[in-house]
């Protein structure tokens, strides 16, 4: 703009001074004189409107800019809310979960623990078992665990007491059958061999396979197990004043009294 009124102002002059030709120096300088100085101020208007309008565009830019940012950051708050309550209700139905866990692991123990105390070994061995597989992480995993290791050294001594009651000569053929197998220790079989006479010990036994030392010990080959090697090895029963008083493992074995 401030060049179009450059390029008006010679114009202008050129046309004072045509139209004034008769007029006298003096009066058209005075014309030239306001004329520039009313151009001066138009300038300044100008620009002062330019800077203020400069001025305005800029604050405009500002406050869309901040608009801009005050959505962006109202909608975040918005997502942020959503995200919370989410959170909130995750965290709430974990600890309801959590909660009822350890109700349920409390009641099964607690059953377990009712069991004990109603004497009743087996059911409650059972119970501390499944306990265990159901809730391996539970707190009352430890106190299980010493449950499971007394009851079943009770429900053990149990057994044993009932089947030497109920049927008093079964450890007996437990071992005789083991013994058949060849798979029978000289320290088990002992206890059952002692003091007897030969002819007792043939009818328990059976035949020997072998016999040392002029009849005095009977030879039952393979028919124990070597605890060095993990094999068979012969028995040998030694018989003194006619009866058994130790055993052999093996021919050359040491005598273990029984």
């Amino acid at each position: 703009m401030q060049t179009r009124i450059s390029r008006v102002l010679p114009i202008l002059l050129f046309t004072l001074l045509a139209g004034c030709g008769g007029q006298k120096g003096p009066d058209l300088n005075s014309e030239v004189a306001r004329l520039t100085t009313e151009l001066e101020a138009t300038k300044q208007k100008l620009a002062a409107t330019q800077k203020e309008l400069a001025a305005k565009t800029d604050e405009i830019a500002r406050a869309a800019a901040d608009t801009f940012a005050a959505e962006a950051t109202r909608k975040q708050a918005v997502a942020n809310d959503q995200s919370i309550v989410q959170k909130d209700a995750q965290i709430r139905a974990l600890q309801a979960e959590v909660a009822d866990f350890k109700k349920r692991d409390a009641l099964v123990f607690a059953e377990a623990s009712a069991a004990v105390q109603r004497g009743v070994a087996s059911i409650a061995l059972d119970r501390y078992q499944r306990f265990l597989k159901d809730y391996p992480k539970s707190p009352l995993a430890a106190d299980a665990e010493r449950a499971i290791a007394e009851l079943t050294a009770t429900t053990e001594k149990d057994a044993k007491w009932r089947a030497t009651t109920i049927d008093p000569k079964r450890p007996e053929r437990d071992i005789l059958k083991r013994f058949a197998d060849g798979v029978v220790t000289v320290e088990e079989i002992g206890p059952l061999l002692k003091g007897r006479p030969s002819a007792e010990v043939v009818k328990l036994l059976g035949p020997p396979n072998k016999t040392f030392r002029n009849g005095t010990e009977l030879g039952y080959v393979d028919k124990v197990l070597d605890p060095a090697t993990g094999g068979k090895e012969t028995l040998v029963i030694i018989f003194g004043s006619g009866r058994v008083t130790s055993l052999r493992l093996g021919y050359q074995g040491r005598e273990i009294k029984p």
